[in-house]
């Protein structure tokens, strides 16, 4: 079986962040800076105004824009880029916004899903969650692995070892709660410096191995996870339209794998949203396969379904998340043919 390549909508970027995983309050603070200040990151008094660090303040850019919270606006070789929110991040941490605080473990899951959509710069997330065949995260295996993506994308430049190891080590360090043997009691200190942790995406045992769960999204609330359907859906389909339950659970970027899903949850969480909005359903098409369908254009539907559960937040604020700058609609990656893929056949490797 040839190597899973990383598709074009993932940038060949590495360890952008600093070593810093995000903190809590970063992307708020984040964004109250340059909703004042465009150029705030352009300024030597950056760091003081974000109350960080000159790395953190750097990171904190940095993290802004991989979950698509921020645009960088360049106006020329030579010129500093203006920083400004996206409608989504108006939508999400505006002062009446959706939870300017992420109090909801669903916003948690929203953002996670955001960061490996595209375009997508944290090339290490994306292979741990959507390319990898195994649960058992070893650093040595997550390198070979996304150096072999690397190369079946024919990406012009392979990214050094020593960057990757950083990128992995931020990546493990995001999504665990503190030491082997604080688990499973989270602190409220792990919450603060790595708040991702709540999602119990990862998990470290006694022997100090990182293992990836098949079940942390059973967590996910069930408007963010028909969110992340419709979203995928819209990526191949503009209209009204299908997606079968197998693709978004199997599909190399699909909800399934980012979200970490089973196929009760999801099917669970698509019917809770079906009985509240007629404009989606999941049936069954005869031939054993289920699908969701639904009779408007995806990407609309799927804002109006996650923007109903926040409390009608766009109404409140006057903004459009889902008219944010749009790229030319990718390809999923590694699409497989409905047919080869049962609903409820297990995708993940348990590892070595």
């Amino acid at each position: 079986m040839p190597a899973p390549a990383f598709p074009p909508y993932v940038a060949p970027v590495h360890a952008r962040h600093g070593s810093y995983s995000p903190r809590y309050g970063w992307l708020l603070r984040t964004h109250l800076a340059v909703r004042d200040n465009p150029r705030v990151f352009a300024s030597p008094r950056a760091a003081l105004e974000l109350h960080t660090g000159k790395s953190a303040a750097a990171s904190m850019r940095f993290w802004s824009s991989a979950f698509k919270l921020t645009d960088e606006i360049r106006h020329g070789p030579g010129t500093a880029s203006d920083v400004v929110p996206t409608m989504r991040g108006r939508w999400l941490l505006d002062e009446a916004g959706a939870d300017p605080y992420l109090e909801a473990e669903g916003s948690l899951f929203l953002l996670h899903w955001w960061l490996l959509a595209p375009p997508c710069l944290v090339p290490a997330w994306f292979y741990t969650f959507c390319l990898s065949p195994f649960t058992r995260l070893d650093p040595d295996q997550l390198r070979e692995g996304m150096l072999r993506a690397a190369a079946a994308a024919k990406w012009s430049r392979q990214p050094a070892a020593a960057t990757l190891h950083r990128d992995i080590r931020c990546l493990i360090r995001m999504y665990t709660p503190g030491s082997a043997h604080e688990q499973p009691r989270v602190t409220p200190e792990d919450l603060a410096d790595r708040p991702f942790s709540a999602l119990r995406m990862m998990s470290t045992d006694l022997d100090g191995v990182v293992r990836l769960s098949n079940t942390a999204g059973h967590n996910a609330p069930p408007a963010v996870v028909a969110f992340a359907c419709l979203e995928y859906a819209s990526r191949s389909v503009s209209g009204p339209g299908s997606i079968s339950l197998g693709r978004l659970l199997h599909d190399d970027a699909g909800p399934g794998r980012v979200l970490r899903l089973q196929p009760r949850s999801l099917r669970h969480a698509l019917k809770s949203v079906a009985t509240q909005d007629r404009r989606l359903s999941v049936t069954d098409t005869g031939d054993g396969t289920q699908v969701l369908a639904f009779d408007q254009p995806p990407l609309a539907l799927a804002w109006d379904v996650l923007d109903e559960s926040y409390g009608h937040v766009r109404q409140r604020l006057g903004v459009h998340p889902e008219q944010d700058a749009q790229e030319p609609r990718p390809q999923p990656a590694r699409p497989v043919p409905d047919e080869q893929l049962p609903f409820d056949e297990p995708e993940l490797q348990a590892g070595r």
